[in-house]
């Protein structure tokens, strides 16, 4: 691998933090390079579609303030390195991975991490069948490349996404038939919290309002305290099977019901992307209503690395336009500009004050990685079962140890679809907390490559490989 290229600002994600972050840095005259995987910015939120749009009003507000978004950025003079991955960070070196190219080394003044989240990985029978899909897999689907999803389509989730999401699928046309809460209703005293943290906050009081009038004119049936228990049918998804849960969202006996479905989309909530920030060595806390391990920061977004910042969901899940500010004050640490500062501080505290205000409707209760049967699979990429997975952990409780006799974490997905439950599992059976069972050792690369990629070019062929 070569070193090639110096930025004052090296941001690594083009999310809404890292978006904002970029324009922000750019107009203090820094030179500023934003790295993402995919071949346009926006993130996962704010997804651009594939498509050429001629009248872009028809697409939402979402969709409008997202573009606004990147239009910023791309006007501000910030180089995009789209379609590459980053690999690796250390202090303030970063291994960058372009599509098709080999790695090489980026240094900066500063590097911040944006790298977003994934969605939470929810294990149950029939999880993997065709026909069940993850909130941000139908995101894509839908907004970027617009596809419809099917015919019977039932929504389980918690969190705000279990009400907007099915609203907004309703609006492209996707036939909703059901739409299942984890969480409770709303009491009284959760209404007060929300009415004294409503300054600021009306408009995302309005959207929830205006979601729950589309599924209710639609018809579509709108169930809280229910999780999804399994999905059935021969090689597809045919029918959808749910229940009632209590505070910790286990299972009520004799609760289930069955839906008739030929797609089932799942959105309990969205772990943060920590793999770099651990990989640099970054300071991490746990806090599962946040999306589990996040990074500590201080007021300008820096973390425990020197030269490092984090920012957006890396530091805990709670939206989009939090993850923008956190972006803009991470950008205006490189100055410590306090006085433009100020108010980005204000917005953050109120956003904040109307995410406390929902905590208990939207925790997460420990029932969810409860739901796997022993036949389930809960590591796809190397098909390892729950009974599997139980009988190596009969014999450590160290992840590293499991890794070793099993492969768990080591397919293409690297643990992002199977870690939590695993951690879950172990914590289950050793009496641990889920935040105190140890991560499996951060390594290079976070994401899969070619070995082409990133092996030393001096080292040559003497004649060992034959085609």
């Amino acid at each position: 691998m070569t070193a090639k290229g110096s930025y004052d600002l090296l941001v690594v994600g083009a999310g809404p933090a890292g978006l904002a972050a970029a324009a922000e840095a750019a107009a203090l005259g820094v030179s500023v390079a934003v790295v993402d995987e995919r071949p346009a910015p926006g993130g996962q939120i704010y997804k651009q579609p594939g498509l050429r749009v001629a009248g872009h009003r028809a697409l939402g507000a979402d969709h409008r303030r997202g573009r606004a978004l990147v239009q910023a950025a791309e006007r501000s003079g910030a180089r995009f390195l789209l379609r590459t991955a980053c690999l690796s960070v250390r202090g303030t070196e970063a291994v960058l991975a372009p599509e098709g190219e080999r790695a090489r080394t980026v240094t900066a003044g500063r590097i911040l991490l944006a790298p977003g989240a994934h969605d939470r990985p929810v294990a149950f029978p029939g999880w993997t069948l065709p026909g069940v899909l993850t909130a941000g897999g139908a995101q894509t689907l839908v907004k970027a490349h617009r596809v419809g999803l099917g015919r019977r389509v039932v929504f389980a989730g918690s969190g705000p996404l279990a009400l907007a999401f099915p609203a907004q699928l309703r609006r492209y046309g996707v036939p909703v038939v059901a739409a299942l809460e984890a969480g409770p209703a709303p009491g009284l005293a959760d209404l007060a919290r929300l009415g004294a943290a409503a300054r600021g906050n009306g408009r995302l009081l309005l959207d929830a309002a205006r979601y729950r009038l589309e599924l209710a004119r639609a018809r579509v049936p709108f169930r809280r305290r229910r999780i999804v228990v399994r999905a059935e049918g021969r090689g597809r998804v045919e029918a959808v099977v749910h229940a009632a849960v209590d505070d910790e969202w286990r299972v009520v006996p004799g609760s289930e019901e069955r839906i008739e479905a030929d797609t089932l989309c799942v959105g309990y909530g969205l772990c943060p992307s920590v793999e770099l920030s651990r990989l640099a060595g970054c300071a991490l806390r746990y806090d599962e209503d946040l999306g589990g391990p996040v990074v500590v920061v201080d007021e300008w977004q820096r973390t425990s690395v020197p030269g490092v910042s984090a920012a957006g969901e890396a530091t805990g899940v709670e939206g989009a336009h939090v993850a923008e500010d956190e972006g803009r004050l991470a950008a205006l640490g490189l100055v410590e500009d306090e006085r433009r500062a100020a108010p980005v501080r204000r917005r953050l505290e109120r956003r904040r004050r109307f995410q406390r205000a929902l905590r208990r409707l939207h925790r997460v209760g420990a029932g969810v990685y409860e739901l796997a049967t022993p036949e389930t699979v809960v590591c796809r990429c190397e098909e390892l079962t729950r009974a599997e997975l139980e009988e190596a952990i009969e014999a450590s409780a160290d992840i590293g140890v499991v890794k070793g006799f099993t492969r768990v974490t080591m397919g293409l997905c690297q643990g992002r679809n199977c870690a939590r439950q695993l951690a879950a599992l172990v914590a289950a059976r050793h009496g641990l907390a889920l935040a105190d069972v140890p991560a499996a050792t951060p390594r290079a690369p976070v994401r899969p490559v070619p070995l082409g990629a990133v092996a030393d070019e001096t080292v040559g062929d003497p004649g060992l490989f034959v085609a």
